[in-house]
C-alpha cells in the first residue's frame, strides 16, 4: 500500500475514498486493480491522426459496454489504459460528484516515472509489475498481492527479456505523487488541428469582408491592395488544412481496411464465451491477459478445489477454442488456463 494517500479521489474495488483536501486541480484515480493496460503499436499512422487511431483501438480491444480510457502517445505507439465506465460514473455519483466536471485518470498515469528496467510498484490495491525501457513504461502486469517467483518470471519473459533462472522479485516500491499526469494524451496535437481550422476561418472571414466591401475598395486602390494581400496569406495558410482534410481521409480509408484485417473476435465476445462455461459452483475469473489471439486466464474457486481435466475439456468443445492447457495457478482453488483462438 502506498505510504501516504494522495490528494484525489481514489477508487477502489469495493469503495471510494475522498481526498484530505482539494488545493489543486482535481482527478478522480481509479486504481489499477480496475485498469487494463496494453500498448499497441500505430505504423503507418499519421501524428495527426495517431490520438483518433488509438481510441479505436480502444474500442476494439476494451471488455466494456461503456468505455473509459486514458492514453500515452509516443511515435508510433500508444500505451492505452481502460476501465469500466459506467462503474465510474456509479461510484462519483454515489458520493455527490457530478460525472464530467472533474478528470478520471489511472493511477499509474499520476505516479512518477521510473528508472529504465523491473520494477515492482505499490498500488491503491495490491501491486503493479512494470518494464521501462528509454524512459517508456513497455510492459505492465497487476497482481491483488506479490507476485511468486513463477508470476513474476513469467511477466519479465512477457517484456521480452531471455531469462534462464527463476529470478528474485524484486521488493515492492512505494509511489510517489504528481500534481499532473506524465502522459501525453494527444493534447498538442488537438491543439495543432484547431490551430489550422482557425486559419480556415480565418479566411473565409477574409473572404467575406472583400465581398462586402467589393464597391468601396474599387475606389481605394491602397485598401484592396492590402486585403488581396490578406487573401494570399489567408489562402497560404489554409493549403495544408486542405492537403490534412485528403490524408485524414486516406488514413480513415487506411485503417478501416487494417481494422477488418484482425481475424479474432473481439475480447468482449471472447469474455462472454469464457463466462457463459464456467460451472456454477461459484467458479469466477480472477485474471485475464489476452495478445494477439493467445488468451490466457486465471480461474478461482472459493468453495472447493478445481479439476483440471473438467476445465481443459469444457472449453476444447467451446467452438473457436484451440490448444487448451490447464495448470495450477495458486493452489487448489485457483487455475491458469491458456488457449488459442482459431482464426
Amino acid at each position: 500500500m502506498p505510504s501516504q494517500s494522495p490528494p484525489f479521489f481514489r477508487q477502489y474495488r469495493d469503495r471510494t475514498e475522498r481526498p484530505a483536501s482539494w488545493r489543486g486541480r482535481r482527478f478522480w484515480l481509479v486504481s489499477r486493480s480496475l485498469c487494463g493496460f496494453r500498448l499497441f503499436r500505430l505504423a503507418n499512422v499519421g501524428r495527426n491522426e495517431l490520438r483518433d487511431a488509438a481510441a479505436l483501438k480502444a474500442r476494439e480491444w476494451a471488455p466494456y459496454a461503456e468505455m473509459g480510457y486514458h492514453l500515452h502517445l509516443t511515435g508510433e505507439a500508444a500505451r492505452i489504459w481502460v476501465w469500466d465506465a459506467a462503474r465510474v460514473r456509479d461510484a462519483m455519483q454515489a458520493i455527490g460528484v457530478r460525472p464530467g466536471r472533474i478528470t478520471v485518470l489511472p493511477e499509474t498515469a499520476l505516479q512518477a516515472r521510473r528508472e529504465d528496467g523491473l520494477h515492482l510498484v505499490g498500488c491503491l490495491e495490491g501491486v503493479e509489475g512494470q518494464f521501462w525501457a528509454e524512459g517508456e513504461l513497455k510492459a505492465s502486469r497487476w497482481w491483488a498481492e506479490a507476485p511468486s517467483p513463477e508470476q513474476w518470471l513469467e511477466f519479465v519473459r512477457a517484456t521480452g527479456m531471455v531469462v534462464d533462472a527463476l529470478p528474485e522479485v524484486p521488493l515492492t516500491e512505494q509511489p510517489v505523487w504528481r500534481s499532473r499526469a506524465w502522459t501525453n494524451s494527444g493534447a498538442g496535437l488537438e491543439l495543432e488541428r484547431r490551430g489550422r481550422e482557425a486559419a480556415l476561418a480565418g479566411a473565409a472571414l477574409v473572404l467575406a469582408a472583400y465581398a462586402y466591401l467589393g464597391g468601396s475598395l474599387v475606389r481605394d486602390a491602397r485598401s484592396l491592395a492590402e486585403i488581396d494581400d490578406r487573401l494570399g496569406n489567408a489562402q497560404h495558410r489554409a493549403a495544408p488544412v486542405i492537403t490534412d482534410r485528403e490524408q485524414a481521409l486516406a488514413d480513415l480509408d487506411y485503417l478501416s481496411g487494417f481494422a477488418k484485417l484482425d481475424p479474432y473476435p473481439s475480447q468482449l465476445t471472447v469474455l462472454a464465451r469464457v463466462a457463459e462455461n464456467l460451472p456454477s459452483n461459484g467458479a469466477q475469473l480472477a485474471a485475464w491477459s489476452y495478445q494477439t489471439g493467445d488468451l490466457q486466464f486465471t480461474v478461482f474457486s472459493p468453495a472447493s478445489s478445481l479439476d483440471i481435466l473438467f476445465y481443459v475439456k469444457t472449453y476444447s468443445s467451446v467452438p473457436g477454442f484451440t490448444d487448451v492447457a490447464a495448470e495450477r495457478a495458486e493452489g487448489p482453488r485457483s487455475l491458469r488456463v491458456k488457449l488459442h483462438l482459431a482464426k
